[in-house]
């Protein structure tokens, strides 16, 4: 899944390969998988971009953007976006654009994604789209202790530690998959109520927010998601499907993993609380 780090390792990658580049085919299967949405009619899409120029690349929190001159072409959740120097053999494609010296990028689905198309003088009417717009981003000098305490109201206070960290787009960028890390980083447990945090408690999840997410940038991404070349990112992963088995790398016990609020938590009964 797109997370921040991976909104910002993919923004990176894709400003070196593709920025500049002429599309001259655009394609793939739009009807294979149900849990692929698009902003826009995706049959109109080569129609809209075939001989335009890739003129930006945007670096958002949940989303990849590309700039097609007036164009926005943006990807978030699941859609993994894999770029290739010649033309190469698919199993499987839900967008595959074609650059003027044969490179391409190709978009498939994992569990869900959000694929769209819109022209940037009109805009988007997607509310998650907007929100991304209208919000601070964690990494955003905005975004400040004082800031991160706006966020714990009368409503809010009610959430366990893990909802208000990953839902509602609360904070942007942190999904389920990098929340677990700063929980652990923040020594709390997932499904603690903020409203039994202290002042330090709520410190530690702020400071814990800023490390953990700056590392993961800095690492080109987790090692539990991959980057537009196929490979995993270089910051690796504390608590996932792929690493919790090893258990925790502070005291050693097991780590322990429930359903929770539709998805995993792994956290470490010793050092959560």
């Amino acid at each position: 899944m797109i997370e921040l780090p991976e909104a910002y390792a993919i923004a990176d990658d894709l400003e070196k390969e593709i920025l500049g580049k002429t599309i001259i085919d655009l394609g793939g299967n739009y009807t294979d998988h149900k849990f692929t949405f698009y902003e826009g009619n995706p049959n109109s899409y080569k129609e809209l971009l075939v001989g335009k120029k890739v003129t930006g690349i945007i670096k958002r929190n949940y989303y990849v953007e590309i700039v097609i001159e007036n164009y926005r072409l943006t990807f978030r959740d699941g859609a993994n976006i894999r770029y290739y120097q010649k033309p190469t053999k698919l199993k499987k494609s839900k967008l595959l654009i074609t650059f003027a010296d044969q490179s391409f990028i190709n978009v498939t689905t994992s569990m869900y994604c959000f694929i769209g198309l819109f022209d940037q003088i009109t805009g988007s009417n997607n509310e998650y789209y907007q929100t991304e717009l209208t919000s601070i981003g964690p990494l955003d000098q905005e975004f400040t202790l004082n800031y991160f305490k706006t966020l714990i109201t009368d409503e809010t206070e009610k959430l366990s530690i893990k909802a208000f960290l990953a839902t509602k787009q609360r904070i942007l960028g942190i999904g389920n998959g990098v929340a677990q890390d700063i929980m652990f980083n923040a020594k709390l447990f997932p499904k603690r109520r903020i409203k039994t945090l202290n002042e330090q408690d709520i410190k530690n999840l702020y400071d814990a927010i800023i490390r953990t997410l700056t590392k993961m940038v800095e690492n080109h991404g987790r090692d539990s998601e991959k980057d537009i070349y196929g490979n995993p990112g270089g910051y690796k992963t504390i608590l996932c499907a792929k690493s919790y088995k090893s258990g925790c790398p502070i005291c050693h016990c097991e780590i322990k993993k429930e359903q929770y609020l539709g998805g995993s938590i792994y956290y470490c009964p010793n050092c959560q609380k």
